[in-house]
């Protein structure tokens, strides 16, 4: 985003970047940035708390609240403890109406919790035990979800799953595929 006087500003620089990004028009992404910026107190960023209330007000889903720190922090690029407008805009189109190798990308970073580009078993038995209290099923279900994952997404068999395992997995594997999808909820 510009900076113009320490405070961020939208330029239409910015807004043509957006536009050539993320296939929307001029008028859509103005739209969405000047909800973006009520819903963060006239600020052109998010903290956590502000976050929460707007991706759970826009998934219309309160069960969200859960899993939305993590979501957070696969949204927050930058790693600033902020969400600037780019980095919702980008991450939230590519969650909802990219492809699904889009989607299972930003699925793995979800999963991936302590960011080291693998995922090992605590962080994918910790994810899906989110996401089945979401969506309603059992624990001892998430348990087997995480063993299943674990088995057949880990090619190599050296029990954690790589970016390219689990993105492969997900595509080739479309039940387990929607499971993981947390953005889907």
């Amino acid at each position: 985003m510009g900076h113009r006087h320490g405070k961020h500003t939208f330029t239409e620089r910015d807004v043509q970047v957006l536009v050539k990004s993320s296939g929307k028009t001029e008028n859509e992404i103005r739209q969405w940035y000047e909800e973006f910026r009520k819903e963060s107190d006239g600020a052109d960023r998010m903290n956590k708390r502000q976050f929460q209330s707007y991706y759970t007000k826009l998934k219309q889903n309160t069960k969200l609240e859960e899993i939305t720190d993590h979501i957070f922090r696969v949204f927050d690029t930058d790693h600033s403890g902020t969400i600037d407008f780019s980095e919702f805009l980008i991450a939230y189109l590519a969650t909802t109406v990219g492809s699904s190798r889009q989607k299972f990308e930003y699925a793995f970073e979800l999963f991936d919790i302590n960011e080291n580009e693998k995922i090992e078993r605590k962080e994918a038995e910790k994810m899906l035990s989110i996401i089945c209290r979401i969506i309603g099923v059992s624990q001892e279900d998430a348990k087997l979800y995480t063993t299943t994952i674990m088995l057949s997404f880990d090619t190599n068999q050296d029990k954690i799953i790589t970016r390219e395992e689990f993105v492969t997995g997900c595509l080739h594997d479309s039940t387990l595929g929607e499971i993981v999808n947390a953005f889907n909820l």
